[in-house]
């Protein structure tokens, strides 16, 4: 007994030290003599997930809650250590356990919020969050969480009056902000789309004039205006306005590289490439790693220093290819000081920003001035207000004659698609839609892009098509489980056709271009075009029926068939749509002339390198 003691002894001195690899060595000599120690193997687990062995420690955590299921602290450690790998489903059903034990625990009603929301179980996530305020009234931060999750859940209200609420109880004033953004994700009406913009309107204008003070935007605020883009409107005036209020309340954005400051000298050019900087947070194998990898590997080496600029992220495959066509990698941690500095280090002649609008990280970067010129392309296709950004370089084939009015920025408009995007292939023999549990009887109507693209103008034309064509069934992809807010939408308007609209699962990318190509038709939404997507389906010849929309980003699948010199498959109305894609989808021989057609012709929008050319004269006249 004395050896057991001392051991145990020994084990807790040091794991409370922080010596865990001592302690757990000490713990396990314990448990060579009493293997039911139910706090040796506590001590032995919290020390091996302490020490990076969190798989066998959570193994010890178990078995120490199964010879003592009473004891409270080892089902708290087990959920938090569970939620500290990721692994959200098990923490979930771990924080459930220890809330029986300590059922009134601010921080396991906290973690099991968390888990349940990052789940997407919103409904579920607010019922611990709602509880926690119960117990503690005056917590910002519990309203904040609350906030988030009842806005992904699409109760707005309740968002907006947690987000008022947390800002009250001395949270921030980054906390308004997030109330002016706190937009619907899938809208349930035309009109819950005009009124989020007039509140986000008006709650920018309280803020102006209430002075607001924003210290770190990324932790304060954290979200962009993104869903703004999917409403069908001008957002020139509501992104302007949002980006003078981060200018007002946030001066330490507006950061300038000291070469920035100085005037260009024609002796300092002369016999030296242009450096071109490329940043994204999606240089991996993302739409916008696809999108620009071929303009990033060649972009002339003669004229250009190509430096690409990388946020922490996936080491995959186009990662590291990227790496390696670059004249130069730069990794750039997530903090917005030090990758200013670290990018105003390189002494950019132009900096390219593939994207602004999807990463708050290089939306707020956006701010400083780090090169004499900075431009965006159409990655995120809507313009951003923000004054630093001097150019939008985009497709002219996509652009409406009024373009530029569209933009804060310098609309440049570019021959061919802006991008020089790989030809997809598949192997051989592909699958097919009953291999994703359709039925092969059935005519398939496809719509696979973001379930938010999906405009409620929309509705109509869908459950239109599928009263015309009684054996189409009309399928949607939703891999972040968002779909049953939009069925319940479009079985309020159509209850008849609701059995035939289908939703499956996140894809494998090789079996998401497998189903474009099997589709009979492809369903371009109303507002907001495909751009990759579209690319692949034509890629394979599938017809693409499209609207074109009133801004470039409900027009990128009209720019592809323009330079393909096709219009069989673009709708004049909403009405014409509905009958292209009827007749297309029950019209067999007209289905196969039009695909052939395609496929004899989408050759110009694939490994084409006119769009790099022109972005090439446009770099040495401009920069």
């Amino acid at each position: 007994m004395t050896s057991i003691q001392n051991a145990f002894t020994q084990a807790q001195q040091l794991h409370a030290a922080g010596h865990f690899v001592e302690a757990a060595v000490h713990a396990r000599a314990v448990l060579r003599l009493a293997p039911d120690h139910a706090v040796a193997r506590h001590i032995l687990g919290t020390a091996l997930c302490a020490s990076g062995q969190g798989e066998e420690g959570l193994g010890h955590i178990g078995a120490a809650m199964l010879l003592d299921p009473s004891q409270p602290v080892y089902a708290v450690n087990r959920a938090i250590l569970l939620l500290s790998l990721g692994r959200r489903g098990d923490a979930a059903a771990a924080f459930h356990r220890a809330l029986q034990l300590r059922p009134a625990n601010s921080r396991l009603l906290d973690g099991l919020g968390s888990c349940l929301g990052d789940l997407g179980r919103n409904q579920q996530a607010l019922v611990p969050f709602k509880h926690r305020l119960a117990l503690e009234p005056g917590m910002a931060e519990a309203y904040r969480k609350l906030a988030i999750v009842a806005q992904r859940d699409g109760r707005l209200d309740e968002a907006r009056r947690a987000y008022r609420r947390a800002w009250r109880l001395g949270g921030g004033d980054g906390l308004l902000v997030r109330e002016a953004l706190s937009l619907p994700v899938i809208p349930r009406s035309v009109a819950e789309i005009e009124e989020s913009r007039s509140h986000c309107a008006e709650v920018l204008r309280q803020a102006r004039e209430h002075g607001l003070r924003i210290a770190d935007p990324m932790r304060e605020i954290g979200v962009t205006s993104f869903f703004l883009s999917y409403h069908g409107l001008d957002d020139r005036a509501l992104n302007s306005e949002l980006a003078a209020l981060y200018r007002e309340a946030c001066p330490s954005l507006l950061y300038t590289a000291a070469h920035c400051w100085e005037p260009a000298r024609a002796e300092d050019r002369a016999g030296r490439r242009l450096r071109v900087g490329f940043i994204s947070d999606y240089f991996h194998n993302h739409t916008i790693g696809m999108l620009n990898e071929g303009l990033i590997e060649r972009l002339s080496r003669e004229r250009f220093e190509v430096v690409l600029f990388l946020t922490p992220g996936p080491d995959d495959n186009l990662r590291r290819h990227l790496r390696m066509v670059a004249d130069r990698a730069v990794d750039i941690p997530g903090d917005l000081d030090a990758a200013r500095r670290i990018i105003a280090e390189t002494r950019l002649d132009v900096l390219y920003y593939t994207d602004i609008g999807m990463s708050p990280f290089t939306y707020f970067l956006a701010f400083s001035r780090l090169a004499p010129l900075q431009c965006l392309t159409w990655g995120h296709p809507d313009t951003t207000g923000i004054p630093t950004l001097d150019c939008f370089l985009s497709c002219d084939a996509m652009e409406p004659e009024d373009g530029e009015a569209h933009y804060s920025e310098r609309l440049i408009r570019l021959p061919g698609p802006t991008v020089r995007y790989r030809r997809p292939h598949l192997d051989e023999p592909r699958k097919t839609r009953i291999d994703f549990g359709l039925p092969a009887a059935s005519r398939l109507y496809l719509c696979p892009q973001s379930l938010f693209k999906i405009h409620p103008d929309y509705d109509e034309a869908l459950i239109a098509i599928l009263r015309r064509d009684r054996d189409g069934i009309l399928v949607f992809v939703d891999p972040r489980g968002q779909g049953a807010a939009l069925v319940r939408r479009l079985a309020a308007k159509g209850p008849d056709v609701a059995g035939r609209i289908r939703l499956l699962p996140g894809l494998a990318a090789a079996d998401f271009i497998a189903l474009t190509a099997d589709a009979d038709v492809m369903l371009d939404p109303f507002h907001y075009s495909g751009g990759k997507t579209s690319l692949e389906a034509l890629a394979f010849g599938t017809p693409v029926v499209t609207w074109p929309g009133a801004f470039m980003r409900g027009r990128h699948t009209l720019g592809f068939y323009k330079l393909m010199g096709l219009d069989d498959c673009v709708a004049s109305d909403p009405a014409d749509y509905v009958d292209r894609a009827v007749r297309l989808g029950t019209d067999p021989l007209l289905r196969a002339q039009v695909r052939q057609r395609i496929l004899e012709r989408c050759g110009v929008l694939f490994d084409d390198d006119t769009s790099i050319r022109a972005i090439e004269r446009f770099f040495q006249e401009t920069a």
